[in-house]
């Protein structure tokens, strides 16, 4: 296969689930509105991630904006993004899709904390 005929960025599974908080900004009119909301990172991509959290958002595909907060390797981040899919998972618990709204910056700092936790999984032999 051609390395040049893949089209999506390289998506980096979490086989222990991280951390994450999930913050809906105050301007949505939804479910959660201004208040941070515990949650768990299952995946992560520079175009978006996978999270699973017991917050039922009760979306409407893509305008339901939310900002996900989580600490790969030594920088604590935080990105905007839109929830493009999600749906029940189990009794009280929700999973979303999640695209990142990242700005170019962002995306340099979330490769280069990628790199650093790639390298350190490595290490440990995960």
């Amino acid at each position: 296969m051609d390395d040049s005929s893949r089209k999506e960025p390289f998506r980096y599974v979490m086989n222990q689930p991280i951390d994450c908080w999930l913050e809906i900004p105050a301007s949505n009119s939804g479910p959660g509105a201004g208040k941070l909301t515990e949650g768990i990172l299952l995946d992560l991509s520079r175009s978006g991630c996978k999270v699973r959290t017991s917050l039922n958002l009760r979306f409407t595909a893509g305008d339901t904006k939310l900002i996900i907060h989580f600490q790969l390797a030594e920088e604590k981040l935080q990105y905007e993004g839109s929830v493009r899919w999600g749906w029940m998972y189990g009794l009280g618990q929700y999973q979303y899709g999640v695209r990142l709204d990242l700005q170019e910056h962002e995306e340099e700092q979330l490769l280069r904390e990628l790199e650093i936790w790639t390298s350190g999984r490595s290490a440990q032999g995960l």
